[in-house]
């Protein structure tokens, strides 16, 4: 079966400055521009600067308020670069998606570098806490603000051959879950998305290399994934985009400490 065809939620952001890590392609992109349309003042981040300009130029040509950031959130000094020019550009953050992320080494634990190891959890689960830790202050003195931590299927049930991946992951849901209880007080609410199998690019890269570590086609590869739906389809990003303008919202209000899987049933706890 194809991907799904997927409307988006009528859910308005007008005012509100939304920031948005790992959007040069993929869900992040998909977040960006369906924020941006929804009215809100919308910063995305990515390492590919061509991609932010060319998303830059999407949603101006559409009228609307976005800026993408060039930054390496893999070190510190970058989470602190990015944020620093939210604040000059558009001040205080209202919502905060961690999205930033990197597959990480394919292998064996005994095949798996320390480098390959330190990038995937920098990128993947540090990066979302010094961004946290970030915003925070500002969130706590305005009297709240959501947080939205983009996860996988991989927090919930790891793969062989994907240690560093599925750690970050896993910690990125305990991550969640404990500053959930800590933010919860200040009106601050931390909620996390597990997406699987997302129509586009990188699931793309995915299932190619897991086709030539199983020594089948592509097409077997995305027929045994797929096998694992019981709508036997890919996930439309417009599905996670969805999501997250609902959990941002307060629409959502009762919500925190979360991890919403939006897996095409392919994960059901």
């Amino acid at each position: 079966m194809t991907t799904l065809s997927v409307p988006v939620l009528p859910v308005s952001y007008e005012g509100k400055v939304v920031l948005v890590t790992g959007a040069s392609r993929g869900i992040g992109r998909v977040l960006a521009k369906g924020f941006a349309a929804s009215g809100a003042k919308t910063v995305f981040v990515a390492r590919r600067e061509p991609e932010l300009r060319s998303l830059e130029k999407e949603i101006a040509d559409a009228g609307q308020d976005g800026r993408g950031l060039v930054a390496d959130l893999a070190h510190p000094a970058g989470v602190e670069a990015m944020l620093e020019a939210v604040r000059k550009e558009y001040g205080d953050v209202d919502v905060l998606i961690n999205n930033a992320g990197i597959a990480g080494p394919m292998a064996p634990i005994e095949e798996t570098s320390l480098e390959g190891w330190e990038e995937t959890l920098a990128v993947n689960l540090t990066s979302v806490f010094l961004a946290i830790r970030g915003v925070v202050p500002s969130m706590k003195s305005r009297g709240g603000g959501s947080i939205l931590n983009i996860g996988s299927i991989n927090g919930k049930t790891p793969f062989a051959n994907r240690s560093s991946y599925a750690s970050s992951k896993m910690g990125m849901i305990g991550l969640t879950r404990t500053l959930a209880l800590e933010l919860g007080p200040s009106g601050i609410r931390v909620n996390c998305i597990l997406p699987a199998n997302v129509a586009g690019e990188r699931v793309d890269e995915i299932l190619a290399a897991q086709a030539k570590a199983k020594g089948v086609t592509v097409d077997e590869a995305r027929e045994q994934v797929l096998a694992l739906s019981p709508l036997r389809t890919q996930v439309a990003p417009e599905s996670i985009l969805n999501t997250a303008l609902f959990l941002a919202s307060d629409y959502a209000q009762h919500m925190t400490g979360q991890d919403i899987n939006v897996t095409a049933g392919m994960l059901m706890s």
